[in-house]
């Protein structure tokens, strides 16, 4: 059988999700975003949470946004470039949606433009053109706690949180640390934060290595026991890279030779 071990970075639309914990987060996040306005996914780096969200946009209709793409974390950024690619799926030539012929005439820059002036607006427009409920993944919002401009960004939460979209709920990964200096610096989130959020383990259970590692490689799941065995702390993606990057000599230490 052919090993298909992801290669750096870990996470991608094109990969499956192991694990029971994690398909269990994928079925409570798309209970919360058919429910809520918002769902917040918590968990270390390397555990992951983009694929989560991944596996989540699979099985819903979806926008996926990395953040890490966007220069400036503000409003009007993070909105333009939600519509801009609502509008590439969706925006048709016929339409004679408002935002839809701004965007054609004038491009991103007219959509950030309209999201400068009323960020709820230009993303409740855009979303007229879909005629289903909305997941939209905010992928890396909040990096880190110690961002110089952690509470300008965290703000965006507030917004989104109070634009009362009838079709759209927002789904946003957060590190643990990002999202404890939120509960505690900032009430009116972290109260609302108990009640929309799922945790990804900390440390891979032991049970679960075989799913996780048999959706890449089952003839390595064993290998991955091992390697577990050795590195309680390893996150998902360590014992992934490690599967597939190990060279050749500990390969073979690893393996039981009787």
């Amino acid at each position: 059988m052919s090993c298909d071990i992801p290669k750096w970075p870990v996470a991608s639309d094109g990969f499956k999700l192991g694990g029971k914990s994690w398909l269990r987060a994928v079925d409570s996040l798309i209970k919360l975003t058919s429910a809520f306005p918002m769902a917040i996914l918590l968990g270390r780096a390397g555990m992951g949470k983009s694929q989560v969200a991944y596996e989540v946009c699979r099985r819903t209709n979806c926008i996926y946004v990395d953040l890490t793409e966007v220069g400036e974390r503000n409003m009007a950024n993070v909105v333009a470039i939600v519509v801009w690619r609502l509008l590439a799926r969706y925006g048709g030539k016929d339409s004679k949606n408002r935002v839809a012929e701004v965007y054609r005439k004038f491009g991103y820059e007219g959509l950030l433009s309209l999201a400068k002036g009323d960020p709820a607006w230009t993303l409740r427009t855009a979303l007229e053109l879909s005629n289903t409920r909305t997941v939209i993944v905010l992928d890396e919002l909040l990096p880190s706690a110690e961002d110089p401009k952690f509470f300008e960004v965290a703000y965006i939460l507030h917004r989104i949180r109070n634009m009362h979209l009838p079709n759209a709920s927002f789904l946003v990964t957060m590190l643990p640390e990002v999202y404890e200096k939120i509960v505690e610096r900032i009430p009116p989130l972290g109260n609302l934060f108990i009640h929309i959020t799922v945790q990804l383990p900390d440390v891979v259970p032991e049970e679960e290595v075989e799913d996780i590692v048999s959706v890449y490689c089952p003839e390595r799941a064993s290998l991955a026991r091992k390697i577990l065995a050795e590195k309680p702390d390893a996150t998902v993606r360590e014992l992934l890279l490690e599967l597939n990057n190990m060279p050749s000599r500990r390969f073979v230490e690893l393996i039981p030779t009787d």
